[in-house]
């Protein structure tokens, strides 16, 4: 049997039925600016609906590595929960985990398209959403690293540490930094005594 075939098979399934409820969306407001400010007022439900519709669609570019695809359909999940709820608290914690889901999935897409500055600001979103969110943290103090934003790095590694003191992950991209301190200190004596020699 061939697994392969049916997997691509069900992958294809999946991709035409995300694609055909996104038509329905878009037919409903393509350009036609009434219709989009009632679904932005409208209810929750309709609003957390239409924002899975992008969800689902960027989930699946993310997996197949379709980087700027899946940023594209998460900043429209995100769109669909744009304006304020002023509904039960309920809903209102719904939007707030899905909020920081998309905004962690936007920050894995840019972190692969190496755009750590962009992933920090989605990252600082979701933190605010759920403080302790350890793979928030893990990734951002990530993206701080790989900008050599090594104070904010050390910082936010502190903040994981703080809530997880065992975590491997947390301990591995403490000595990374470390790492990176050293050679940057290397790298600056060199380059002062190249300086004094002149």
């Amino acid at each position: 049997t061939d697994y392969a075939k049916y997997e691509k098979m069900a992958k294809e399934i999946e991709r035409e039925e995300i694609l055909s409820q996104k038509d329905i969306l878009n037919a409903l407001n393509p350009n036609d600016f009434k219709k989009q400010k009632q679904v932005y007022e409208g209810a929750t439900k309709p609003k957390i609906e239409a924002c899975m519709i992008f969800k689902n669609e960027a989930d699946f570019n993310l997996k197949q590595k379709k980087y700027a695809e899946a940023i594209n359909s998460y900043e429209k999940s995100l769109l669909q929960l744009f304006i304020n709820f002023n509904e039960e608290e309920e809903a209102k914690k719904q939007v707030e985990k899905l909020k920081c889901s998309i905004n962690l999935n936007l920050s894995m897409a840019l972190m692969n398209l190496a755009k750590y500055k962009e992933a920090i600001g989605y990252l600082k979103e979701a933190k605010r959403l759920e403080p302790k969110n350890l793979k928030t943290l893990y990734r951002m103090g990530y993206c701080y690293l790989k900008l050599n934003s090594l104070d904010e790095a050390k910082q936010i590694v502190d903040e994981g540490l703080a809530i997880d003191n065992n975590s491997n992950e947390f301990k591995q991209l403490k000595d990374d930094i470390f790492k990176k301190e050293k050679e940057d200190n290397m790298q600056r004596g060199k380059m002062f005594k190249k300086a004094l020699k002149k």
